[in-house]
């Protein structure tokens, strides 16, 4: 039963950093932020 509790806690955060928010020239963006041609998702900036 503790096993579970502590698989479910890592889970929720370490899945959390799985979407994380960019930091680029010291500003936080979004997920789904537009930066010129590119947009950030899943954790890098793709070309649109």
């Amino acid at each position: 039963m503790l096993k579970k509790v502590i698989v479910i806690i890592l889970l929720s955060v370490l899945g959390g950093t799985l979407y994380a928010d960019c930091v680029y020239n010291g500003r936080v963006y979004p997920e789904g932020a537009l930066m010129g041609p590119y947009i950030w998702v899943n954790g890098s900036w793709i070309k649109r």
